[in-house]
């Protein structure tokens, strides 16, 4: 049996590290490899007697010849070492027979973690399988040392409750590795009377939790009292247990997101019908590993302590990698440039870098190899390692929801590493048809709630957020996301085999039948429709009866094209159209009667000379149209009609700021306008604006004035702006900051962006109240003076000033109230942004911030970067 080959492996490495030959000793490193193995094998015993004997045929046979072919390795090496009468004290391998040694550990472990997760398959357990077990030594916790010292000090210091630790990050970024590395640790093992290691799972329920502990304290219980005992009979047996002793429970990767402080929080909320834990102040601590941001907070109610593990920088990737792949070997300069590049492309993910380690061992070191590696980041050496770690990392995605799982697939119709807009991704959601749309707010909440779990499940990161507007309490809001390039590969696949969308990257992927009755086509590399046979082999899909009539959106916006492509027209599905275009829509638009989304960009290097351009009048017969964006364009006189479902409409002039316009599109939430001052009726227009006040549904505008001025003076009295707005923009108006006190009567304004002088003059005194403001940016001004009162932006959050270079003064007044003092939004503010300002500003902030908020400034200024570079 493979169990009894497991058991003889182990006695023979405790033998020879014990009592290797006599009184002698083995010299390192093989004392300590053959150690490390050891402690793996022991500490993996309970487990191997549970998984070995319930293995196939075939695996079985498989790990017999592995553990006897390292069993011959270590017996060889005892023999031919063994001295007789010698008086040498320690015994060394060769080179070569201790790389062989570690070969034959190494394929023994993969064996071994091929069985363990073939195991918890068969129990449908999708856990994270990525800690790196059995790798022939032990880890020096590369870019994890600062948590694992951190988590230590809370597992051990004086603290009487118990205690919930918990360990957030996206799979294969080390979690589990250094939960067990800290569950091994002896002074951790020495402090705590019991310790408990639970697999949670994406199966498990809340129920189960209590059980599963039970059964590793007491293996005695009878399987049937544990699965089918009464909920207070095993919390009446667990607290009998846990009573008097000091335990640290490990809860390893946790899926359920509510299951962990709901596990916490047992007795507040009675979620078991007894308590299942004593209550007694001796300092027993939970700590549990989870991929689930959500998993930190229940009701208000957070953990102890969160750690949440970041990716690793481009020195610990490499050091990852180098240790993983040359040990205690010499690494020569051009292995380390070449190995630098190729840990940079793993993207910080320790299960990548490892993987790829493994791959690059198992071939020829050569630099040339390793420099074609180095060069493509989608060398098939990457592919193959984003094939070898899927098994982890998808269990991710099953676990989502059917629609999460589509939204997810979606996010593979952008480029690799591609920083995607929010705005844009919930548009082409919603366009698709497979969110459920709510009739009265945009974007849909459902797609916002989509787009959270993804993040929260740690499939999609964060590139930048802001303040939300459409909140009134203003939470973080995602601004742009996108995918690791782990993850990236794997939905790919998925949308692939699944056939959710056709992706066309190489010249073969579009000449097949592939598109045939695609709903969704994605250009990955822009040339390829600038080659002859791609693009007539498009345009006859788009012509032909069966082709891609069924295609609902078209995203073009980086092909250029300087006459609309009439093939478009044909494909009467389509929801969601974007291009770049510099030529006229035609009439025949309307043809497209679905369309809900229009997009319609500008080649940045041509400029049309004869000013803007009208939509087509038949623009307003596409009764399902939500959105509008076409530069340098404006809407016509709608001549009775109306746009009931448009929502959003960008980047026109103030041609389109008619009460004519405004009256016919009654429910448009966000509306974006680009004056050029390059025409004399231009300036007549802006008193136009005033009409945006009858917009009675509006949550966000911009309006942008693109001057020759540098210091444009103020062409027209400030409007009165709708008392919806949540979010303004404005940007070359040159308005006094006197004009500002009709800001603070935007009791809603939540977002507020003044950007190019939109505001001049070298003195505001802040004196209004702007009840909801929680981000203000202010960006190109020739401020000089800004002194805030105490009552001023109480709610303010974050405050960027960005290219303000005359700004030298700024004081934030302290107010007082019957018993203490207090500093304007002390509570509320997190972050304080200065870029590139006059650096007696920023001591000036410095300086009026008190001391408990200094940490919230951070100052960028550009020519000191210059400056330290050179």
């Amino acid at each position: 049996m493979a169990l009894d080959a497991f058991i003889s492996l182990k006695l023979t490495i405790e033998d020879l590290i014990k009592n290797p030959f006599s009184s002698l000793s083995l010299a390192p490193p093989t004392q300590q490899i053959l150690e490390f193995a050891y402690q793996q094998l022991h500490s993996s015993e309970e487990i191997a007697r549970k998984l070995l004997l319930r293995t196939t045929t075939t695996l079985d046979l498989q790990i017999k010849v592995a553990v006897s072919k390292l069993l011959d390795t270590i017996r060889s090496l005892k023999t031919k070492h063994a001295p007789s009468g010698s008086s040498v004290r320690y015994i060394e391998f060769s080179a070569e027979e201790v790389k062989d040694l570690k070969q034959d550990i190494h394929s023994f472990a993969e064996l071994f973690n091929t069985m363990y997760i073939a195991a918890a398959e068969e129990e449908e357990e999708d856990g994270d399988s990525s800690q790196i077990g059995l790798s022939g030594r032990k880890s020096k916790m590369i870019g994890l040392s600062d948590h694992y010292k951190e988590l230590k000090y809370h597992l051990t210091r004086p603290a009487s409750p118990m205690m919930i630790l918990v360990l957030v990050g996206m799979a294969g970024i080390g979690k589990t590795t250094l939960a067990a590395q800290i569950f091994e640790d002896p002074d951790i093992v020495k402090h705590y009377d019991l310790r408990v290691w639970v697999k949670i799972g994406g199966k498990c329920q809340l129920k189960d939790i209590p059980r599963r502990i039970l059964a590793k304290l007491n293996p005695d219980l009878s399987d049937r009292f544990l699965s089918k005992g009464e909920n207070h009979e095993i919390a009446r047996c667990l607290r009998e247990n846990l009573k008097g002793k000091r335990y640290l429970i490990v809860l390893d990767d946790v899926w359920n997101k509510y299951m962990a402080c709901h596990f916490y929080w047992s007795s507040r909320y009675k979620i078991f019908e007894s308590e299942p834990f004593p209550y007694e102040r001796n300092e027993s601590r939970v700590l549990l590993t989870t991929r689930v941001h959500q998993a930190e907070e229940h009701n208000g109610h957070f953990p102890d302590y969160v750690s949440r593990l970041r990716f690793l920088n481009e020195e610990e990737s490499w050091e990852l990698l180098r240790e993983n792949v040359f040990a205690e070997e010499l690494c020569t300069s051009q292995f380390e440039k070449a190995g630098k590049k190729i840990a940079e492309n793993c993207e910080g993910l320790p299960l990548m870098i490892v993987k790829v380690a493994e791959l690059l061992s198992s071939k020829e070191r050569t630099l040339q190899y390793w420099n074609e590696v180095a060069a493509e980041k989608n060398h098939q050496l990457f592919m193959d390692a984003y094939d070898g770690i899927s098994k982890v990392l998808y269990s991710s995605y099953e676990n989502l929801t059917e629609l999460l799982k589509l939204c997810f697939l979606y996010m593979g119709v952008f480029r690799q590493n591609y920083e995607i807009p929010r705005g844009k991704l919930i548009n082409m959601w919603s366009s698709d048809g497979f969110l459920e749309e709510n009739a009265h707010e945009f974007p849909s909440p459902s797609a916002i709630e989509c787009l959270n779990e993804l993040v929260a499940n740690n499939l999609v990161m964060i590139y930048q957020s802001n303040i939300s507007p459409n909140s009134a309490v203003g939470e973080e809001q995602i601004k742009t996301c996108g995918l690791h390039s782990s993850f990236w590969y794997l939905c790919n696949r998925e949308a692939r085999e699944t056939k959710f969308c056709c992706i066309l990257k190489i010249l073969n992927d579009s000449l097949g039948g592939d598109i045939q009755g695609q709903s969704r086509l994605a250009f990955h590399n822009n040339v390829l429709f600038g080659i002859k046979d791609v693009y007539e082999s498009v345009e006859v899909h788009c012509a032909s009866t069966s082709g891609l009539k069924l295609l609902r959106e078209l995203d073009a916006l980086t092909i250029r094209f300087y006459e609309f492509p009439l093939e478009v027209l044909e494909l009467v599905q389509l929801r969601y159209l974007a291009l770049t275009l510099n030529g006229e829509l035609p009439v025949s638009i309307s043809r497209l009667s679905n369309l809900q989304f229009l997009i319609v960009g500008s080649h940045l290097s041509i400029k049309s000379c004869r000013g803007p351009s009208f939509l087509p009048v038949e623009i307003w017969s596409m009764k399902e149209i939500k959105h509008i964006d076409v530069m340098y364009s404006d809407i016509p006189n709608p001549c009775g009609a109306s746009l009931e479902s448009l929502l959003t409409l960008s980047n026109v002039s103030a041609h389109s700021c008619s009460e004519e316009v405004f009256k016919a599109i009654p429910k448009l939430e966000k509306l974006g306008i680009r004056i050029e001052l390059a025409y004399d009726d231009d300036v007549k227009l802006l008193s136009s604006l005033n009409q945006v006040s009858n917009l009675k549904e509006l949550r966000s505008l911009k309006c942008v004035i693109v001057s020759p001025e540098i210091v444009p003076s103020p062409l027209a009295p400030l409007p009165n702006f709708p008392s919806t707005l949540r979010k303004l923009s404005l940007s070359g108006l040159g308005y006094p900051w006197e004009e500002m006190s009709k800001m603070a009567l935007l009791l809603s304004l939540t977002v507020l962006k003044l950007q190019n002088y939109a505001f001049q003059g070298v003195k505001w005194e802040a004196r209004e109240k702007f009840w909801s403001l929680q981000s203000l940016v202010i960006e190109d001004s020739d401020l000089v003076e800004w002194k805030v009162g105490s009552e001023s932006m109480k709610s303010l959050k974050r405050l960027s000033l960005k290219h303000c270079y005359n700004l030298e003064n700024i004081e934030w007044e302290y107010g007082r109230s019957p018993d203490r003092i207090h500093w304007a939004c002390k509570d509320s503010l997190r972050k304080i942004e200065m870029v590139d300002c006059n650096p007696l500003g920023a001591e000036e902030m410095n300086k009026a911030l008190p001391r408990w908020k200094k940490d919230a400034l951070a100052v960028h200024c550009s020519w000191d970067d210059t400056k330290r570079k050179k």
